[in-house]
């Protein structure tokens, strides 16, 4: 069976391996795509990179870490748009970018009007976890060097389901994507505010499985992956230094 998954695979790289003998970018690009991430930054990342290479056939897959992990080592997808969540001795991850913590609330939450709350702040309140493999303990470890221990009320997989439980007052979340939308789905109002103190930033990047060599498709989109994500902008998301009270401030400053 793996000679003839070998094969298979070989048949189905001969027009990209024909297309690199004359120097193009031509062929499947299959890209994986952690299921927060791929709202916001596979539309210009990814499709961006189809529109300006048309021969490149482009499939996607979004999913959990480990889901990425398992679609690589089987070589189902090329490339996986990701965190460093784990160390994975097969697995070559590639950092672009650091995405530290922030603490999400709705606008009426005691948090809303304040520039930055500590650990100890959120001891006391309820919490809305992202409750993805790795991704929840990278969340709850935070607490961790300041001995505190959340009071988690409610947890979700989906990101759009957290942040509208914090939009409608279940509690807060923390988070490290920074979209550019500061309204739940059903159209509430969130507030991003800053984690004061050093915290572990989630790391992110794309990995590769270590026992494979690049097609020329992938290396390219790599390169595009390595020009377009850096700290100071990544495509799909806020910026940074951006926290709401800060620009909600400044509006009643001007008034």
């Amino acid at each position: 069976m793996k000679e003839a998954k070998l094969i298979l695979d070989q048949v189905s790289n001969l027009y990209t391996i024909a297309s690199e003998s004359l120097n193009t970018i031509r062929g499947p690009l299959r890209v994986g795509c952690f299921g927060s991430l791929a709202p916001m930054i596979t539309p210009e990342l990814v499709f961006g990179f189809g529109r300006a290479f048309p021969g490149v056939r482009i499939s996607q897959f979004e999913g959990d870490y480990e889901q990425l992990l398992a679609k690589l080592r089987s070589a189902e997808i090329d490339i996986a748009l990701t965190y460093d969540l784990v160390s994975n001795d097969d697995i070559d991850f590639q950092p672009l970018a650091r995405l530290p913590p922030y603490v999400m609330v709705g606008e009426h939450h005691p948090f809303a009007n304040l520039s930055a709350v500590t650990m100890d702040d959120l001891e006391t309140h309820p919490m809305v976890l992202l409750d993805m493999p790795w991704s929840r303990e990278y969340f709850l470890s935070l607490f961790l060097p300041a001995g505190v221990t959340p009071n988690v009320v409610m947890r979700s997989s989906n990101l759009e389901v957290v942040r509208a439980m914090v939009a409608n007052g279940v509690g807060y979340s923390i988070a490290n994507v920074r979209p550019k939308a500061n309204l739940s789905l059903d159209g509430k109002r969130l507030i991003r505010v800053r984690l004061a103190g050093e915290h572990r930033p989630m790391q992110l990047g794309y990995a590769v499985a270590r026992n494979g060599q690049l097609s020329r498709v992938v290396s390219a989109f790599a390169e595009r992956c390595r020009m377009f994500v850096s700290d100071q902008y990544i495509p799909g998301m806020a910026a940074p230094s951006f926290f709401d009270p800060h620009s909600v401030r400044a509006i009643e400053d001007v008034g």
